[in-house]
């Protein structure tokens, strides 16, 4: 067993890729249940978000698990038996087979996208490809709302407004935001949407390298230096290559199914029973 639990453990922590493991091999046991590579590797491509992380793959493993131990329990106690059980089992083996069987039908071709179709999805996207506005910013921060606290910030603005004052320097004296006081006033990088209302509108008039006027942010001042600015920028072709290939895919997938449905209800037409179906809906 030593062997297995080496594997899991690998696999779990991200050092070694299922690919490289053999599909016999034993990755995880609950009692004598057991899930191969080739099991885990089967639920990781049903579940590709959730396995994307060890912890996400660890989580799918142990429910799958419970799961079999449940259904073994419920098998020798009869429950398969029951015709209510059994009905419901027969429609989930038949819901898994269609949608497996519609999975084969509506894959696209293989040469699908082609590199035409996707340049021309690119621009068309290109208005929602854009990275956000960021912005870096320095802060001098008094704590309180009083008289005496505002009287601070402007003998504060006043002097980091000097023609050649440190700011950096006047934050790591003054500032009483600890973190970004050691750290010269630096605030780092924010993503426009990241950023407080108060302080959005702010930087909004700001020049880069200009020192605002004094704001009233939650419990007390802040001083603001704009230190840079990032406008948004249309993500590259190849940066989204991948993502829009995706998309395509599983758009031409839906269409595929959608005109293999249709010319199955056109061939064999559905028929419901119009009165049947409103005494049913009677309490």
């Amino acid at each position: 067993m030593k062997q297995p639990l080496r594997l899991l453990v690998a696999c779990l922590a991200g050092f070694s890729p299922l690919s490289q493991a053999a599909d016999g091999d034993v990755l995880a046991r609950m009692g004598a249940l057991s899930l191969t590579v080739a099991d885990v590797r089967q639920l990781a491509e049903a579940n590709p978000d959730q396995a994307k992380t060890p912890q996400g793959l660890g989580r799918l493993i142990r429910n799958e698990l419970l799961a079999r131990t449940l259904a073994d329990e419920a098998r020798r106690q009869g429950m398969d038996k029951k015709s209510d059980v059994a009905a419901r089992m027969a429609r989930a083996a038949d819901l898994a087979l269609a949608s497996a069987y519609m999975n084969g039908i509506a894959r696209p071709p293989t040469d699908f996208p082609s590199d035409d179709q996707l340049r021309l999805a690119y621009e068309t996207a290109k208005p929602g490809l854009l990275t956000p506005r960021r912005y870096r910013i320095s802060q001098i921060y008094l704590e309180g709302g009083d008289d005496r606290t505002r009287k601070a910030m402007d003998d504060l603005a006043r002097e980091a407004q000097r023609k050649g004052a440190d700011f950096a320097a006047l934050a790591r004296k003054h500032s009483r935001h600890a973190a970004s006081a050691a750290q010269g006033g630096d605030v780092g990088w924010l993503n426009e949407s990241e950023l407080a209302p108060e302080v959005r509108d702010a930087v909004k008039t700001m020049d880069k390298g200009e020192v605002g006027k004094p704001l009233k942010s939650g419990n007390g001042w802040r001083l603001l230096k704009l230190t840079g600015l990032d406008e948004p920028q249309t993500l590259p072709f190849d940066q989204v290559r991948d993502n829009l290939a995706r998309n395509l895919k599983l758009r031409k997938a839906a269409e595929i199914e959608a005109a293999y449905l249709q010319k199955l209800e056109a061939r064999t037409p559905i028929a419901i029973n119009g009165i049947a179906l409103e005494e049913l809906r009677k309490p």
